[in-house]
């Protein structure tokens, strides 16, 4: 039974008999809602449908298709012409330009006779030389004394000298100045000065390397990190240890194995800025080997030196200065309050009033300079920490031959 259907009414003994209108739980006496129900027609939904006829079929636009014919012609003649013109560009600029190669024609010859050449003239032979006179034989001593004791020629110096004097004598220089003139210049040619030889210039020359297995060569990085602390105050000594095995110029024998010690030394004189000139002259390696060198330290881009912490002190210096000034002040302002003033009386009858001076603001005075000075004078310091890691350089060519087998 639904909630809907009410039961039926009670003093009805219809109900209770067995027809099939009577059967029936909804007949029109029981229910009045139901006889209202099944009166009705029931709604046909499919009626407001619209349908379709092939006597309405829409019919094709001609013009619009003419239309976009021609245009998808348009845009084929477009891409063709695009297309030929880019393949046209490509074989112009691949075609090389040829250039014409004018060769002009040689020039005709000019039929020109040229004259006869003229004939050479002959040398004429040259004379022989005269043969020597045959030695003659020695005459007895008189003779020859008497040839000697007889009038001689001039030699050739002396005619040579003659010529000279003859060519100057119209000069106005006395007869002594032509004859030393002379004699100088005979002495010039018989001993002439030998010429100027200029020192050899400097050549650099190239050498094989004998032993590449061995050779540390000269500009060879050596890396290692400081095994002591630096501290520029005072000059003193340093070491540190090789971090990185070093090899020999052709990269096949070890020459410097890692954990080596490196010894050097420093200064703390000409610090003018935070960098450390340290010399490495040891080392010594864990096999045994000791090298002795002179190498300076740089830093990791080859910059002579090994840079620190740098402190100029100059908070110090300002202090200590600053202090004795004000102490010297304090000196000089007590004395001058407290102490007796002088009175001077000039020629000009002014009388002068002087403050006493204080000997003890003298000496503090004299003091806070003396501490000025030695501030201003104290050196920077520069300060490399344990552990930092700086680079050596090879200074010269180093033979492990003699250690290394």
């Amino acid at each position: 039974m639904s909630q809907n259907m009410p039961p039926n009414p009670p003093g009805r003994p219809e109900d209770n008999t067995g027809t099939s209108q009577e059967g029936n739980y909804g007949y029109a006496g029981a229910n009045p809602y139901y006889g209202q129900q099944a009166s009705g027609p029931a709604p046909d939904l499919d009626a407001g449908t619209p349908t379709l006829k092939s006597a309405e079929a829409q019919k094709l636009n001609r013009k619009a298709l003419l239309f976009l014919g021609g245009i998808v012609l348009l845009l084929i003649i477009a891409a063709l012409w695009m297309f030929n013109r880019a393949t046209s560009e490509d074989d112009e600029s691949k075609k090389v330009k040829e250039e014409e190669i004018s060769i002009p024609a040689l020039p005709k010859p000019i039929d020109t006779q040229l004259p006869p050449p003229q004939p050479v003239p002959e040398m004429p032979p040259l004379p022989m030389a005269e043969p020597m006179p045959p030695p003659q034989p020695q005459m007895n001593q008189q003779p020859q004394e008497q040839v000697e004791a007889g009038p001689r020629g001039p030699s050739l110096m002396e005619r040579r000298m003659g010529e000279m004097a003859g060519q100057g004598g119209g000069s106005g220089q006395s007869s002594e100045d032509r004859v030393a003139a002379q004699i100088a210049a005979a002495e010039a040619r018989l001993n002439p000065k030998p010429a100027v030889v200029e020192p050899p210039k400097e050549v650099a020359f190239a050498q094989p390397i004998y032993n590449p297995d061995t050779l540390l060569v000269r500009g060879t990085y050596i890396r290692c990190v400081m095994e002591t602390r630096i501290v520029t105050d005072l000059p003193g000594f340093t070491s540190c240890i090789v971090t990185e095995p070093t090899y020999s110029i052709n990269g096949r024998r070890l020459l410097l194995p890692k954990g080596s010690k490196i010894s050097g030394r420093y200064q703390n004189e000409n610090i003018n800025g935070p960098r450390v000139s340290v010399i490495w002259d040891r080392i010594t390696t864990p096999n045994g080997i000791d090298v002795n060198m002179a190498s300076p330290g740089i830093d990791n881009l080859g910059g002579a030196g090994h840079p620190g912490d740098f402190n100029a002190h100059w908070g110090s210096r300002i202090a200590s200065a600053l202090m004795i000034s004000l102490i010297s002040d304090a000196f000089k302002y007590a004395a001058a309050k407290n102490g007796p003033e002088s009175t001077t009386v000039t020629n000009s009858g002014l009388a002068v009033q002087e403050p006493y001076e204080s000997n003890t603001a003298r000496a503090m005075e004299r003091l806070a300079n003396q501490a000025l000075d030695k501030s201003i004078n104290r050196p920077p310091t520069v300060t490399i920490n344990q552990g930092t890691i700086v680079n050596v350089y090879v200074a010269k060519d180093v033979d492990f031959s003699s250690v290394l087998r």
